[in-house]
């Protein structure tokens, strides 16, 4: 997990760190471009000024010389002739462009054949005056100065120039972080999958497992960490399986075993009731009439756990077809008349102009029993139950209603798991098994519907709702 995690956050900041990398070779170039620029500009000024200045000073020597004939006179326009030509042909030597630099070595040519011909003039009468080589010098400081104008406008030029490329790079910038960031972003998303996918995987099975559902096999490759822990939860998931069919296995045996016995009880105590075996003073009548309603009852509490094995082995093999409701309910009624005329309980049907339902018969009858069953134990004594069929194009509804105290918010989520009983059964002792409602919830989703609950207040509304047709 730790590599997975480490590798994730390199690969997320990979394109963050491209574009710290392109931004740093812009700017690199920035940087290199100003300071040649600097250089250039400090250095071409320097010689450019240094030049002009040497060239008022050797015109000052030469006009000084030719008045004065003073050797040492001569002595320093020599030596001022030899700065300013050096300083000509450094500046000749920088990188100053192709015309510039042309211009100035042809000023140093100028000033080099302005010393010669001041050199060759010395002495004589046409140079007593120093016209010549005065006003050639004037020339040459002339276009000197023209040519540090042009040494100017090359200089803002370039400064444009690099204004524009730093807008460039700038431009580079800004589209990088906006390609690489949303990358980075999806890089992240990606590596976040990557580490969360295991959990919600894990997360899954248990959800499933803590409902009973059928889980597929539990493998997790990577990582490590999560590859053991998948490992333990199939362990887990296998146990679980075989807890479940364990306990099936138990169910049915158990039952059917009961069953035997049961039959007998059933048995002697209606030929006690009818008199086969003579008559019965009004107490013995009593107790065989307790007798034949404990046996009738338990024989519905085996039956229910039978229809719970059965639906967790998988047994669902009967057809849809379209089936009347009435003679539905009418079976279903029968066989709790006697509860319902014990506590004067009253039925209320509405079965939508007996329009047909479409599922399996004997699946729903079940579920209508068991939601019939759970209305009577909770329906106060003289009170009504309704019962109300629909079927339109989509889906087919059956739902029962019973005025009881309802269920209570926390108990909704879970009143439907096998073997949980509500409050109210527990604190009044009312008998089952807490596999009714189960096996409702089994039907409904045997036929790719639901079951749900709503207050009715008072009292629960049961809801049982499936598609039509259905596979």
């Amino acid at each position: 997990m730790a590599g997975l995690v480490g590798g994730g956050c390199l690969l997320a900041a990979t394109p963050l760190l491209f574009a710290l990398w392109l931004a740093g070779q812009s700017l690199e170039r920035i940087i290199d471009s100003t300071e040649a620029l600097i250089d250039e500009g400090v250095t071409v000024a320097q010689l450019a000024g240094d030049l002009d200045s040497q060239l008022d000073d050797v015109e000052r020597s030469v006009r000084q010389y030719l008045v004065l004939r003073d050797p040492q006179l001569y002595q320093l326009a020599e030596r001022r002739w030899d700065s300013a030509l050096a300083t000509a042909q450094s500046l000749a030597a920088q990188p100053l462009g192709i015309e510039l630099a042309a211009q100035v070595t042809q000023v140093r040519r100028q000033l080099l054949d302005t010393r010669r011909t001041w050199e060759a003039d010395v002495g004589t009468e046409e140079a007593a005056n120093g016209d010549r080589s005065g006003e050639q010098l004037h020339a040459v400081a002339t276009e000197l100065h023209d040519i540090i104008v042009l040494m100017r406008e090359r200089t803002i030029l370039r400064l444009d120039q690099l204004r524009g490329t730093t807008l460039h790079a700038r431009r580079e910038m800004m589209m990088s972080a906006i390609t690489l960031i949303p990358l980075a972003a999806l890089l992240a998303f990606a590596c976040t999958l990557a580490v969360t996918r295991p959990l919600r995987k894990i997360y899954r099975t248990i959800a499933a497992l803590g409902h009973g559902r059928a889980v597929p096999a539990v493998t997790i490759g990577f990582p490590r960490e999560m590859h053991r822990l998948g490992e333990q939860l199939e362990w887990l998931r296998r146990r679980l399986a075989q807890l479940e069919a364990d306990k099936d296995r138990f169910l049915r045996q158990v039952s059917h075993e009961l069953k035997t016995p049961l039959a007998s009880l059933r048995e002697g105590t209606e030929m006690l009731c009818e008199g086969a075996l003579g008559g019965l003073t009004p107490r013995q009548s009593e107790v065989a009439g307790i007798l034949s309603e404990a046996t009738a009852e338990l024989d519905s509490l085996i039956s229910n756990l039978l229809a719970y094995a059965q639906w967790h082995d998988g047994l669902r093999q009967a057809r849809c077809v379209d089936f009347a409701p009435r003679p539905l309910l009418d079976e279903v009624l029968a066989m709790h008349a006697l509860a319902m005329a014990k506590r004067e309980l009253f039925i209320d049907v509405d079965t939508a102009d007996d329009i047909p339902l479409h599922g399996q018969r004997s699946q729903i009858r079940v579920a209508l029993d068991n939601l019939l069953t759970n209305a009577l134990k909770h329906a106060p004594s003289g009170s009504v139950i309704e019962i109300r069929t629909a079927r339109d194009q989509v889906h087919c509804r059956i739902s029962v209603r019973d005025y009881g105290r309802g269920i209570a918010e926390a108990e909704k989520q879970n009143i439907f798991e096998p073997f949980v009983r509500g409050g109210e059964a527990e604190e009044q002792g009312i008998r089952g098994t807490g596999v009714g409602l189960s096996i409702v919830k089994e039907v409904a989703e045997a036929h790719g519907g639901t079951i749900t609950i709503e207050d009715a207040q008072p009292g629960a509304r049961f809801h049982l709702l499936w598609p039509v047709p259905c596979d």
